[in-house]
């Protein structure tokens, strides 16, 4: 039934779930069935049983009510053409109708409405056709729902009845909107707009606000949207109801989701989750954990976004609630993206088969484009476009503009696969036109999908268009914070740089522009952490709330300390699930500060490198070698003082990355198992021949190699690569970098400082956690750090019961030129800023804040150095997770980040011994190689800021010299000992 100043309170089969609740199930009936209509009751005033029941219904209790206007209905049974029996019978049959009786409940409906005669008032004659309408559209009948609903609205202006005016405009608004009537939604929507404003109804005010955004979204009237959204919350905050605010920020998520526009999406989507917890109702918990979910799926956090889908499913079972199909999909899309592809499989074939049981034509839809996407990951094209043809088809027999897009989309992918270039060309058009339509919309794929088309058939339009994709890459990555989730949004896109890439080395055998645009792709999202500080932060942001953010990180922190303390597999479940709520209200806390600071987000852009400015740091001697992946090739980049060029290396595999990581992972299994040399050489053959052989006979004269990996690459140590009896390291010296533009935002070397060496010598561990249980003690540390010690003659060291994390903390770091860390390192491939540094095992309560010994990256950058160097003698500490397109993160990046020049970290776990007399060797040619390399005229032109360091200098060379050197130890020649240590920076 149709009320006045209130929602129907639910349907079926949540009722009797929900029916204690009725503000909140008002709520949540705006938010989840749109369709529901409000409206002015009739005129009751004078029968207490008729407003009895109104109270009643309006509570959600419908079985009672259903009783009382049966009641109504025999006290009024002799008189059923009275207005009261009228009023009875819509109620009655209302009633039935919210309890999921259709046909029972519109068959009173239409009982009511075969009475009306000339004494019954307009008023009431059009809150009898609305209701009518209601019932039409509950069995179905849209066409008669239509009709029925007009006729409401003709007898409303006949009454000159406002409150029926609107309501009956804004049920025929989503009445037309579902049938995809989208110009008669708007033109319904703005009558029940200008018809709640005149009579100041705040509340339905509100509610038609959402109707008419919507309506506008789906025409691609995004700015109008936004705008009628926001209006609604606005008047919602007038109101001082927490219900319905929070339903705009479920709106409001939602909107900036669909739009692109994640750090907004996770601000309105947090505070909505937050709101319903504390409500407490798990039947509205559910689906908002789905939301959030949706948000980590489109930002490529696919681990994240089933912790989040596979909690709604968990608390959807235990309390006999449905999952929709919708959340049922995205879970097999992202097991799918996790490469469980037969999982995958088997979930979308046991949804479509239920959605075509039950002839549901959107579910079907979606399932089939999944379907296409699948089979076209898995190289069959052909099937990939026999499921992307079922979805167009049934596409054509909607409204839904973007069904059409993405079946086209679809479609255009496949006949690519299949070099069907006319068709691919046609069905890109089609799909971004449409995309197009809708301002602010997620483009990027869409007008991607298009610049391939373009140069499939060999058309310069490729190039306009992929230039198109990127501004729209970067504009969808600038709109959220934080680096796990922007190199998640990247990492959807990086592929597509280097394609294009390619494309300028195939069809305009333009190097320079190839070369600027794969750097475009790989450092952006390093660049934007580089070019922000932590002073930033504090300059901008308070006090208070940079305190909140910092106990927000702590409360992070010690999650993840319980887990790997924790041995109790249904403890860490549940520590888990903790973890990743209190991870997304961080998240949400700080995108929704980058939100509320613009000048958080004011960075200034930093450009790319180019050529000409990697060859003006080189000397005649170096050679920069960068690699990139396309599909099915790898192309490496070779740079030199006087020469640019490139090589196309055909990889005969599926994917070139997948094969490289293979050959790259056998042959550091063979050097970690010590295995004979006879072995490491038959495993370094083809990583050779991929990597360098196709450049070989371009680097004579070159005695230094600076090596910029991508994917896998960045886990191999090229010097340990054995030709013809020889290590790689014996004719090169090598350093590496994540990317090379990063090179020329680094700090420079050289700069003031008042003391020589920090070290620290994490001996002291001894298992007695499940955290380092797994960590050896490490007594040679302490002869490592003494070692070492010799050749300075200003050094603090910590040592013993000296070492902990608050020391390193409050120990004015930036006064050291060197800084040394001789202890064990975690890696976390999952989230690389919980990677870090093994201190101590205490507990630490001096402080602000609580320490817990484990120095982690995210620390690690809010430091500020001066370092020239920062030597990591640890386990696994460069071992980070491989992102497309931004390089390895790892530690490194986050002492990088806090202004070390340079960084040496090992790639695998390290002998404690063999290390402490690598580390002893390598510092003392530090200090005779500087000697050698600054001398009177480098310290004037020091002096005067006219010095720029060589890409290969004496930092470099004692690191080489160090490896040679151990080469020829009688005991630790192997290269396990001396080939996980490498160079990063400047």
């Amino acid at each position: 039934m149709e009320t006045t100043k209130y929602i129907r309170c639910m349907l079926q089969p949540l009722v009797n779930i929900l029916k204690k609740k009725c503000s909140f199930i008002a709520l949540i009936t705006v938010l989840f069935f749109p369709s529901v209509a409000v409206s002015q009751y009739a005129n009751i005033e004078n029968d207490s049983l008729l407003i009895l029941g109104n109270e009643v219904y309006r509570k959600g209790n419908y079985p009672e009510a259903e009783d009382i206007y049966r009641k109504a209905l025999d006290k009024y049974q002799n008189n059923k053409d009275s207005k009261e029996w009228v009023i009875a019978a819509v109620g009655y049959g209302a009633s039935l109708l919210d309890q999921g009786n259709n046909k029972k409940g519109s068959e009173w409906i239409f009982k009511a409405d075969s009475v009306l005669n000339n004494k019954i008032p307009f008023e009431l004659k059009a809150y009898v056709k609305s209701n009518v309408g209601w019932a039409y559209k509950r069995l179905r009948n849209f066409e008669k729902s239509s009709l029925n609903y007009k006729a409401a609205l003709d007898l409303a202006k006949e009454s000159g009845d406002q409150y029926r005016i609107a309501q009956v405009s804004n049920s025929l608004s989503y009445l037309t909107y579902d049938l995809g009537n989208y110009n008669e939604a708007i033109k319904y929507g703005r009558i029940a707009v200008e018809s709640f404003e005149s009579i100041n109804d705040l509340f339905l005010l509100s509610i038609s606000y959402d109707n008419l955004s919507r309506a506008y979204e789906v025409l691609g009237f995004t700015d109008l949207a936004e705008k009628y959204l926001l209006k609604s919350f606005a008047t919602k905050q007038e109101i001082q109801n927490n219900d319905f605010i929070s339903t705009s920020h479920y709106h409001l998520g939602s909107f900036y989701h669909r739009t692109g526009n994640y750090n907004k999406a996770l601000a309105n989507y947090s505070k909505y989750l937050s709101y319903v917890k504390e409500v407490g109702d798990v039947p509205f918990i559910t689906p908002a954990y789905t939301f959030v979910a949706s948000v980590y799926q489109s930002l490529g956090e696919f681990e994240n976004a089933l912790e989040y889908y596979n909690e709604s499913v968990r608390l959807a079972d235990q309390n006999n609630i449905g999952t929709s199909v919708k959340t049922r999909l995205n879970i097999a899309f992202c097991y799918q993206k996790l490469q469980e592809l037969g999982l995958a499989r088997s979930l979308y074939n046991k949804i479509l088969s239920e959605q075509i049981k039950n002839d549901n034509t959107f579910d079907a839809i979606e399932i089939y484009l999944r379907f296409a996407e699948l089979e076209h990951e898995t190289g069959n094209y052909t099937e990939a476009l026999s499921y992307a043809e079922k979805a167009s088809d049934l596409s054509q027999g909607t409204e839904s503009k973007q069904l059409k897009a993405k079946s086209y989309a679809s479609l255009s992918k496949a006949h690519l696969a299949l070099n069907n270039t006319a068709l691919a060309l046609n069905y890109s058009k089609r799909a971004y036109q449409i995309a197009s339509v809708f301002k602010g919309y997620r483009l990027a794929s869409y007008t991607g999908l298009l610049a391939k088309a373009f140069y499939q058939a060999q058309s310069d339009s490729a190039f306009y268009y992929a230039d198109l994709a990127f501004a729209e890459i970067e504009r969808e990555q600038s709109s959220v914070y934080g680096e796990n989730l922007e190199s998640g949004v990247f990492s959807n896109y990086a592929d597509f740089y280097n394609e294009v890439a390619y494309w300028y080395l195939e069809q305009k055998n333009d190097v320079y522009k190839a070369f600027e645009i794969t750097e475009r792709g790989r450092a952006r999202v390093l660049l934007e952490r580089l070019s922000f500080s932590e002073s930033d932060l504090q300059n901008v942001v308070e006090d208070t709330t940079l305190i909140a953010l910092r106990q927000k990180e702590k409360n992070i922190d010690k999650l993840y300390r319980q887990i790997e303390n924790s041995k109790d597999e249904q403890s860490i479940s549940k520590l888990k699930s903790e973890l990743s709520e209190l991870e997304f209200q961080y998240q949400s806390f700080t995108n929704e500060l980058h939100l509320k600071y613009p000048k958080l987000r004011s960075f200034k852009e930093l450009e790319t490198i180019k050529i000409s400015e990697i060859q003006n740091s080189l000397s005649a001697e170096d050679a920069l070698i960068e690699y990139m992946f396309t599909d099915h090739r790898l192309i490496i980049f070779r740079i030199t003082k006087d020469d640019a060029d490139y090589t196309s290396v055909e990889i005969d595999s599926v994917s070139p990355k997948k094969h490289l990581s293979v050959l790259v992972s056998d042959f550091r299994t063979a050097i970690q198992e010590k295995a004979a040399l006879d072995l490491i050489g038959k495993r370094s053959k083809p990583l050779f021949e991929l990597l360098l052989k196709p450049v070989s006979d371009k680097l004579d004269g070159i005695n230094n190699l600076l090596i910029v990996p991508s994917k896998s690459l960045s886990l191999l140590p090229f010097d340990a690569l054995y030709i013809n009896n020889s290590f790689l390291i014996e004719k090169f010296s090598i350093k590496y970098l994540p990317s090379s533009t990063i090179y020329k935002y680094i700090e420079p070397p050289h700069r003031t400082t008042s003391r020589e060496l920090f070290a620290v010598a994490g001996s002291g561990l001894n298992g007695s956690t499940s955290q380092t249980k797994n960590y050896s003690s490490l007594p040679s540390t302490i002869l490592e750090v003494d070692a070492i010690s010799k050749e300075f003659t200003d050094v603090l060291s910590l040592k013993h019961q000296e070492v902990s994390e608050s020391k390193i903390k409050t120990t004015s770091l930036n006064e050291f030129r060197y800084l040394h860390f001789a202890t064990h390192g975690n890696v976390n491939e999952l989230n690389p800023q919980q990677s870090g540094l093994i201190i101590s095992e205490l507990v630490e309560s001096e402080g602000a804040f609580q320490e817990d010994g484990y120095l982690n990256s995210k620390e690690i950058s809010t430091l500020t150095f001066n370092a020239d160097l920062v030597v990591l003698s640890a386990c696994n500490t460069a071992v980070g997770k491989i992102i497309s397109g931004e390089g390895l993160q790892g530690l490194q990046r986050s002492f990088l980040k806090a202004g070390a020049s340079s960084v040496v970290v090992s790639l695998w776990s390290v002998y404690d011994k063999s290390t402490a007399s690598f580390m002893g060797s390598f510092y003392k040619n530090l200090r005779t190689l500087e000697e050698e390399e600054v001398g009177l005229w480098t310290k004037f032109k020091m002096y005067f800021d006219l010095y720029t360091p060589p890409m290969f200098g004496y930092k470099e060379k004692a690191l080489h010299l160090a490896k040679k050197e151990l080469i020829q130890h009688p005991y630790y020649n192997h290269p396990v000992y001396w080939a996980p240590f490498v160079m990063i920076g400047k």
